[in-house]
């Protein structure tokens, strides 16, 4: 069995550049910022406390539609605060970047399981380029076709920079203010809708109160939309093992 590939830091942040290099593009380029029940059991915060209050029959809104709860500005954040996302999942990507006289869209699919996440950048033809690997603090990145994994630190980079999806906790951070929100159902999937400025965009972002995932996001500069993220073909299964198996034969999971 082949050892890994130790690098610096920075060396693996180069690294990681090159492997990613066109979603740290459209990074750069923007800066900017599931079953249906009619009962969630679940009491809306009404002023005098901070969280939900959740019934000891009823269920966290991510196993839950939101069709019965009223969902404003005044709540919306606290709704947010109650949702988690699965423990394991696999789900698509797609970014898309609105310039004039036409568009592109950068396709990731994500594989999450036991706090390992694996992004890979998918080519339009579909096939895998390049792969991205957090196990823990440990980073392993290589392109397709590669026999060995270049391995690093982490650092402050997070799974969702890596597929460029936005971090729609972000919305419960200090000094947002929310300009409008409510329920919405998306693919038939009930959804949290919030739209808040931030950067100097405009963000509108949906999240599934069945998965505790962003839906889909849209940013616009004034009126024109400038980006659009989906997030499609979400399953909830624990991902195939091999998925997390370095070039090597190595697998990360219960590392």
């Amino acid at each position: 069995m082949k050892p890994h590939k130790n690098i610096s830091p920075p060396m693996l942040a180069a690294i990681g550049a090159g492997v990613l290099v066109g979603l740290l593009f459209l990074s750069y380029v923007l800066s900017s910022g599931l079953l249906h029940r009619t009962d969630t059991g679940i009491v809306l915060p009404d002023g005098s406390t901070d969280e939900p209050v959740v019934s000891q029959d009823s269920h966290l809104l991510t196993a839950q539609s939101v069709a019965d709860v009223e969902i404003g500005t005044d709540n919306a954040q606290s709704v947010i605060a109650s949702l988690t996302r699965p423990e394991a999942y696999s789900c698509t990507i797609e970014n898309t970047l609105y310039y004039s006289g036409g568009s592109s869209t950068l396709r990731c699919r994500r594989y999450a399981q036991d706090d390992v996440v694996r992004t890979d950048t998918i080519a339009e033809a579909g096939s895998v380029q390049s792969t991205l690997v957090r196990d823990g603090d440990t980073a392993y990145a290589w392109n397709a076709g590669d026999y060995t994994a270049y391995e690093g630190k982490w650092g402050d980079f997070s799974d969702d920079a890596a597929a460029m999806l936005p971090t729609y906790e972000d919305v419960l951070g200090e000094g947002i203010t929310l300009i409008n929100a409510g329920r919405q159902d998306v693919d038939s999937e009930p959804c949290i809708m919030v739209e808040f400025e931030q950067g100097g965009y405009r963000c509108i972002y949906y999240i599934s109160a069945a998965s505790g995932l962003l839906k889909t996001a849209s940013f616009y500069n004034g009126e024109t939309l400038t980006r659009q993220v989906t997030v499609s073909n979400l399953q909830t299964d624990a991902p195939d093992e091999e998925l997390f198996t370095l070039p090597n034969g190595t697998s990360v999971l219960g590392e």
